[in-house]
C-alpha cells in the first residue's frame, strides 16, 4: 500500500499520555499473566548475577533495536492482524499446559517459548504483519537471550566445556614452565614442595561465557556487518573465543593460586572472571573488523538493520488505522479472561506455582559425631567454588570410622539439604568424582536394597502419605520420629583411581524428597516438585568407600546398611517432619 493510498483510508492518532496509559496497561496484564515465570527469572538473575545478570539488561538492548527502526516504524499507520490473536492464544494456552499440566512439562525454558509466543502474537496482533519487519529481530533477541537456561539444558554442554577448560589451562600453564599434573578436572601444580590444586568446576566451564557471546555476538553482528555470512560467522566465532578466554582465565586464577591460594576463590575468583571480560570483548571486536575487512566489494552493501533506506521522517507520529482502540481492548480482554481461567484451573487442579521453603528442624551439624559404633573422624568444609556449584549451604561432609569392625574402610559421609526450588537437577557423585580424576568402572549404576532393621519401628495410627503409614523409630534412645516412606534403595557406581589402580572404590546415594525415599534424580522431580504440594525440600545422602582388591559390592552394601541403621535416624531428626508440613504445624522452625 503506497503513502497516498495510506492517506485515504480511516487513521487515528493517539496521544501520548493515551499510549503510555495503554502501554502501562498493557505491562500490568502481561506481568499478572506470566508472574511465574517473569519473577522466577528476575530471581535467578538477581541470586545468580555472575551466570545469569545479563538477562535483566537483554530486554533494554531489544528496546535499543526498536529505536533505531523507530523512523521505518512510524512512516505508516499500523494496522492490526487478527492472526497475532491466534498466536496470542496458542501462547497463553501452551504456557498453561506448561504450568498446570504433565511434571515433565513443568519447566521454566517450556514455560518460557509460552511467554514468547504470546510476546509475538500480541505484537502482531495491535501493530500488524508490516512492524514485524523491523521487530522480529528484537522480539527473537529478547525471547532467545532474556531466560536462563535451565540445569537440565546447560548440562549437555557444560560437562564438556569443564573439560576442554581443564585440558587448555594444563598445557597453557605448562607451556609457561609450571610443573602441573592433571586429575579429571583438577590441576595440581607443584611449586617449592607445595601442591597447589586448582578445581576446575561446574562455574569454571565457561558456559555463562559461551551464553553472552552469543548474545552480545548478535547485537554486533545484527549492527556492525554488513553481509549475512559475516553475521553468521561472527556469531559462530562467539563460542571458541568464549571458550580460549576461559581457558586464559583459568590459567591466571592457576598463576594467582602460586602466590596466595586465596586469589582462586571468593570474591577475588569472581574480580578476575570480570576482568577477562574486557580483553575478551576487544578480541570479539577484532573479529569483527577482519570480518568486515574480509572482502573488500565495490557492491552496494546491504542496508543496515535499522537504517531507513529513504527520507527520515520529520516528527515521529505513532499512528494506527481505525479500529486500534478495539484491538487493544480486545487484547487486554482475551489476557484478563485467560489468566482468571488460568488462576480457577490452578485453584480446581490444586497446583501450585511457587514451592514454599521448609525449614530444616535442626541444623545438620547437630547429627551427633559419635553414633553406636561409628565414629567422626574428620570434618571438612567445600571450597567457596564447589559449595558453588553444590548449590546449597546446608550440608555436611564427615568422615566416619566403625570402632567394632576395624577391618572395615573409613566412610565418606555427606548429606546436602534442598528446599523451596522447583527446576534443578541434584548433584549426583557420578560425575562429580569423575571431574576430581576418578574413572567410572561400571558403564552404568546399579540400584541395590540396603538392609534395615525395621524391627523396632511401629505404625503411625494417625498420619499417612500417599496411603502409606508412616513408620515411627526411636533416634538417639528418647526422641521419636517419623521415618520416610519406601524402601532405601541405593543408586551404586564403581570407580577407579589411576593413581592407585589396586583400590576398589564405591560411591552411592539416595534421595529424602517430602518424606518419600527415591534412588534417581529424576525420582525427586516427581516427589519432591509434586505440582499438588505446597512445599518442596529433598535431601541427598551420599556415601563413598574406598577399599583393597577384596572388597566388593557385596561388602560396600553391608557397610552402607550398617551405617544407615544408625545415621538414618539422626538425619530425620534434622529434616522437616513431613507429616507436620501437610498439616500445616510448622511452628518455632529450627534457624539453619
Amino acid at each position: 500500500m503506497t503513502v497516498s493510498e495510506t492517506s485515504l483510508e480511516s487513521r487515528e492518532t493517539l496521544s501520548e499520555r493515551s499510549l503510555l496509559l495503554m502501554g502501562g496497561f498493557l505491562l500490568v496484564i502481561i506481568t499478572w499473566l506470566f508472574w511465574d515465570f517473569l519473577q522466577r527469572q528476575v530471581l535467578f538473575a538477581v541470586n545468580q548475577q555472575a551466570d545469569w545478570g545479563h538477562t535483566l539488561v537483554i530486554p533494554f538492548i531489544s528496546g535499543y533495536f526498536v529505536w533505531l527502526n523507530r523512523e521505518e516504524l512510524t512512516r505508516e499507520p499500523f494496522r492490526s492482524s487478527w492472526t497475532g490473536l491466534f498466536l496470542l492464544v496458542a501462547g497463553m494456552s501452551w504456557y498453561s499446559f506448561c504450568a498446570l499440566g504433565p511434571q515433565v512439562l513443568k519447566h521454566h525454558n517450556l514455560m518460557g517459548a509460552g511467554f514468547g509466543l504470546s510476546l509475538i502474537g500480541l505484537t502482531l496482533f495491535l501493530f500488524g504483519w508490516r512492524s514485524m519487519k523491523w521487530l522480529w529481530f528484537p522480539l527473537l533477541y529478547m525471547i532467545l537471550f532474556s531466560q536462563t537456561i535451565s540445569d537440565r539444558f546447560l548440562q549437555i554442554v557444560t560437562f564438556r566445556l569443564q573439560d576442554i577448560a581443564a585440558h587448555g589451562s594444563y598445557w597453557g600453564l605448562t607451556l609457561l614452565g609450571y610443573d602441573m599434573t592433571k586429575s579429571g578436572n583438577t590441576l595440581r601444580i607443584f611449586l617449592d614442595g607445595e601442591v597447589i590444586p586448582v578445581n576446575i568446576a561446574e562455574a569454571c566451564s565457561g558456559m555463562r561465557m559461551v551464553v553472552a557471546f552469543l548474545a552480545l555476538g548478535v547485537a554486533m553482528a545484527y549492527r556492525g556487518l554488513d553481509h549475512a555470512w559475516q553475521r553468521c560467522l561472527l556469531v559462530a566465532f562467539a563460542v571458541p573465543t568464549a571458550i580460549f578466554v576461559n581457558v586464559l582465565r583459568v590459567m591466571t586464577l592457576g598463576v594467582l593460586a602460586t602466590v596466595d591460594s586465596n586469589f582462586a576463590a571468593g570474591d577475588f575468583h569472581s574480580m578476575v572472571g570480570m576482568l577477562w571480560l574486557i580483553p575478551a570483548f576487544f578480541i570479539y571486536l577484532g573479529v569483527m573488523w577482519i570480518l568486515r575487512h574480509l572482502v573488500v566489494s565495490d557492491d552496494e552493501p546491504e542496508a543496515e538493520p535499522g537504517s531507513t533506506g529513504g527520507s527520515k521522517v520529520d516528527t515521529l507520529s505513532i499512528r494506527f488505522s481505525r479500529g486500534a482502540r478495539k484491538a487493544f481492548v480486545v487484547a487486554c480482554l482475551v489476557m484478563v479472561a485467560g489468566g482468571v481461567l488460568f488462576q480457577l484451573l490452578a485453584s480446581q487442579l490444586n497446583v501450585y506455582l511457587q514451592k514454599h521453603p521448609v525449614k530444616l528442624r535442626s541444623s545438620l551439624a547437630n547429627v551427633e559425631t559419635t553414633i553406636g559404633s561409628w565414629k567422626m573422624l574428620q570434618e571438612y568444609r567445600m571450597p567457596e567454588a564447589a559449595a558453588e556449584e553444590l548449590g546449597t549451604q546446608y550440608y555436611i561432609s564427615r568422615i566416619y570410622r566403625n570402632t567394632a569392625e576395624p577391618d572395615w574402610p573409613v566412610l565418606n559421609l555427606h548429606v546436602a539439604y534442598y528446599t523451596g526450588q522447583i527446576d534443578v537437577v541434584p548433584h549426583v557423585p557420578d560425575r562429580c568424582l569423575v571431574a576430581g580424576g576418578l574413572v567410572e568402572r561400571s558403564p552404568e549404576p546399579t540400584h541395590y536394597d540396603l538392609e534395615i532393621d525395621r524391627a523396632g519401628w511401629t505404625e503411625d495410627p494417625i498420619h499417612e502419605i500417599d496411603g502409606v503409614p508412616f513408620q515411627l523409630a526411636t533416634a538417639r534412645g528418647l526422641h521419636e520420629v517419623r521415618m520416610p516412606v519406601g524402601d532405601i534403595v541405593v543408586r551404586t557406581s564403581e570407580f577407579l583411581d589411576p593413581a592407585r589402580p589396586e583400590e576398589r572404590i564405591f560411591a552411592g546415594y539416595f534421595f529424602i524428597a517430602n518424606g518419600r525415599l527415591t534412588p534417581t534424580p529424576g525420582g525427586v522431580r516427581m516427589l519432591a516438585f509434586n505440582p499438588n504440594e505446597k512445599y518442596a525440600y529433598y535431601c541427598k545422602l551420599q556415601f563413598m568407600l574406598k577399599g583393597g582388591p577384596e572388597f566388593d559390592v557385596e561388602d560396600f552394601i553391608e557397610v552402607m546398611s550398617d551405617s544407615m541403621n544408625v545415621f538414618l535416624g539422626e538425619i530425620m531428626l534434622c529434616l522437616p517432619d513431613w507429616a507436620d508440613v501437610q498439616n500445616g504445624e510448622l511452628n518455632n522452625p529450627a534457624d539453619t
